[in-house]
């Protein structure tokens, strides 16, 4: 589904759509820049996006638009088009925000000639409960590897690889974890035993397209998207994740290695942790010489044969997402068909 999105549209308003403004005033008391802060629109089940002006004929809005308008993300359409019309006439039926889009406008919106500077997209494949999903997290995490990524790192109790990058960003987490936290504002009225137990199976994996990558895919404008776009997107960034028990090094490479890296190598594929072994400047300093060859010593390599009842990782995402439930459409909890 189409989770976030950030975009800039034409549309001629009344006044000035923010919540203020951020000033910054340099130390002899000139004004360096002015901002308009965001103004939070509140949408289904008091579901929060966000609006503001950067002109009389142009905005900025940023927010979940599945979530605004159905009061959840558990699921919902991958086609972003459709889901931003449906977005941008109910914003319109906001009186206090006082849009007043032209018919050229309207069009430009309803035909997806746009832009878009953030698209987050994710996809669930559902497994027997939530313990089995925080398991195959937990796993992830040590045989796991996102190719010239390496291994993902902990955000909590989310695996995120590609940290810190200006492209995107991909993560996997429970979503029953996430909305049973303490800080989950997950409506009260939409708990009922089918939500809950999807939620509770849900493995999400959720791509983060940032402006960079949409440009350079020709993305940034949501015509050029169609309904398959996002699942394609998401499930062509995870053919990069392999598992780390697939790699080793031909006696040919091995041999142009200097002895104690090869010895190092063999020790790591023997199943060792070189971490409770080297120091830690030799630990990277060998680590930084192997990845050169796509081998990444910082993940244990788990040699033991795994037992039947172990999660089979990379076999789980091999599957078919599971999609929007027909119960789903049956209680009105979809928005955008």
């Amino acid at each position: 589904m189409i989770d976030w999105v950030t975009m800039k549209i034409s549309c001629d308003h009344v006044g000035i759509i923010s919540n203020g403004s951020v000033v910054k005033v340099s130390k002899d008391n000139e004004i360096e820049w002015t901002s308009l802060s965001w103004l939070q629109v509140a949408g289904s089940h008091d579901s929060n996006i966000v609006i503001r002006s950067l002109s009389d004929s142009q905005l900025e809005i940023s927010g979940n638009p599945a979530k605004w308008l159905q009061g959840h993300n558990l699921f919902g359409t991958n086609d972003l088009n459709a889901l931003c019309w449906l977005f941008f006439s109910k914003l319109t039926s906001i009186k206090e925000l006082c849009l007043t889009p032209s018919v050229e406008q309207i069009r430009l919106i309803k035909d997806g000639l746009f832009t878009v500077s953030r698209v987050d997209i994710n996809e669930s494949w559902l497994l027997a409960n939530k313990f089995e999903v925080l398991a195959w997290i937990r796993s992830a995490e040590q045989k796991i590897r996102l190719k010239h990524r390496g291994a993902g790192q902990f955000s909590g109790t989310t695996l995120v690889w590609g940290k810190g990058s200006k492209r995107w960003l991909l993560k996997c987490y429970s979503k029953g974890e996430e909305i049973n936290s303490k800080n989950s504002n997950f409506p009260d009225a939409l708990r009922t035993p089918d939500m809950l137990s999807y939620a509770d199976r849900a493995l999400r994996v959720e791509l983060s397209m940032k402006s960079n990558a949409l440009r350079e895919a020709l993305l940034h404008i949501p015509a050029n998207w169609n309904a398959e776009t996002a699942r394609m997107l998401l499930l062509n960034s995870l053919k990069g994740l392999e598992m780390s028990n697939n790699f080793s090094l031909t006696n040919d490479v091995l041999a142009t290695l200097p002895p104690r890296v090869r010895l190092a190598y063999a020790a790591w594929y023997n199943g060792d942790d070189l971490r409770q072994i080297l120091s830690r400047p030799t630990f990277y300093r060998y680590r930084k010489q192997l990845k050169e060859y796509d081998i990444d010593i910082s993940i244990l390599r788990d040699v033991e044969k795994e037992p039947n009842n172990v999660i089979p990782l990379i076999r789980v995402l091999e599957a078919v997402p599971a999609g929007i439930p027909d119960w789903a459409y049956e209680q009105g909890l979809v928005a955008c068909m």
